[in-house]
């Protein structure tokens, strides 16, 4: 009942976001974004898209290497795009990061391990994103309203705080902490490790952004890369809280104002918004299949 609630909330509120931008969209003008779609573009983001994921899938391997469980990089990049599959055709039904964390402990890892491991790959990604605002809201955050960018410093400043303050007292947790699963959540937080992943992050955040750059490209979309270093790291926070099925509607409203107070017609924001989405389906398309074709589990659950 409580999770099927959870799927209506989120279901109202992507259909009501959709709703109120296409109350204001020119549907002519949209069709015309899509019909000049530049496929050399479009390809490379692509491309780039994988890398992303690469980078990413050997981000969560690092994580579990520092939590104590080993395994091929393939097995985790296996299981990776299988949790895209399930978020991109299965939005809300079963997330993709609860799908990571059973097939980690079908593995053999224990349950705290898969779930922290999880935790921190969003974790590590999130920190990422903070560190790009804090850089680029100084440089090319003008277009913004001033409160928002006050508020946005002061909240990725706040974050990259409290987590740099987490790990110089790890060492002093670990000490007065003896409880295993506080020993696993602070596996990770020693300076050598965490430096380590928080570059992997930032890292998997630059792919990410260079990646909405080229789709961005493939619509006729120009902007100075800096501005787009600092919508993109915004955009993926919003669209990732869970507040909505997938991002559907947060992701494409948040392209569609920033791209319109940059001079662009919001109706390309909704286009690169929905083109994002077609690109995650390109990569869950290949997790389905990996899921059909041999990394399903053999009981028959899922």
């Amino acid at each position: 009942m409580k999770k099927t609630l959870s799927f209506l909330l989120k279901l109202a509120v992507s259909l009501t976001l959709l709703y109120y931008l296409f109350r204001r969209t020119d549907f002519s003008l949209l069709w015309q974004s899509f019909k000049g779609l530049s496929w050399s573009w479009f390809f490379i983001s692509v491309v780039s898209f994988f890398l992303f994921q690469l980078i990413s899938t050997f981000r969560w391997q690092k994580i579990n290497f520092y939590l104590g469980f080993k395994k091929p990089f393939f097995y985790f990049c296996r299981v990776y795009f299988i949790g895209i599959y399930f978020n991109t055709f299965l939005p809300g039904l079963l997330g993709g990061d609860i799908v990571r964390v059973f097939y980690l402990v079908k593995a053999g890892a224990a349950k705290s391990v898969a779930s922290f491991s999880v935790l921190y790959d969003r974790a590590f990604g999130l920190l990422g994103a903070l560190f790009l605002l804090l850089i680029f809201i100084p440089l090319v955050g003008n277009f913004l309203p001033p409160l928002a960018c006050k508020t946005l410093l002061l909240l990725s400043a706040g974050g990259l705080g409290v987590a740099l303050l987490f790990t110089l007292s790890s060492r002093f947790l670990r000490e007065k902490v003896s409880h295993e699963l506080f020993q696993t959540l602070l596996a990770v937080t020693p300076w050598p490790k965490f430096s380590v992943l928080f570059l992997l992050g930032l890292a998997v955040q630059v792919a990410y952004n260079i990646h909405l750059i080229f789709l961005a490209r493939s619509l006729g979309i120009e902007p100075e890369w800096a501005r787009f270093f600092l919508i993109i790291p915004l955009m993926g926070i919003l669209a990732s809280l869970p507040i909505s099925l997938g991002g559907f509607g947060v992701r494409e409203g948040t392209l569609s104002y920033f791209l319109e107070l940059l001079g662009y017609p919001p109706e390309l924001g909704i286009a690169l918004g929905f083109l994002t989405y077609g690109v995650m389906l390109i990569g869950g398309t290949i997790g389905g299949f990996l899921y059909l074709g041999g990394g399903r589990p053999k009981d028959g659950n899922f």
